[in-house]
């Protein structure tokens, strides 16, 4: 369960705090369809611009977010590359 005001996430096994931007972009992948974002639906969410340091940056955040899933009890592969789209989120989670 994500809880948006405390920026806490909560499963199975523990609770974690995400940053502003990670819980942003976990929100995000929870509302879109199939829990899927492209590189560009990101990179407006975050108001970066499409270049090399943006992937970078972005597999940053998203290796990020995986481990704070991991550790409340997520699969390792909770959120994976989809290849020349962007990302898809495999774990379902409430927003509370």
């Amino acid at each position: 369960m994500l809880t948006l005001d405390k920026l806490l996430l909560k499963g199975p096994i523990a609770t974690s705090r995400l940053s502003p931007s990670v819980a942003m972009l976990l929100e995000a992948f929870i509302k879109a369809p199939k829990s899927r974002l492209g590189f560009s639906d990101i990179a407006d969410l975050l108001a970066l611009e499409q270049d090399e340091a943006f992937k970078a940056s972005l597999q940053v955040r998203v290796v990020r977010l995986r481990k704070k899933l991991h550790a409340v009890g997520a699969n390792e592969s909770s959120i994976e590359s989809v290849r020349n789209i962007g990302y898809q989120l495999f774990e379902t989670i409430k927003l509370q």
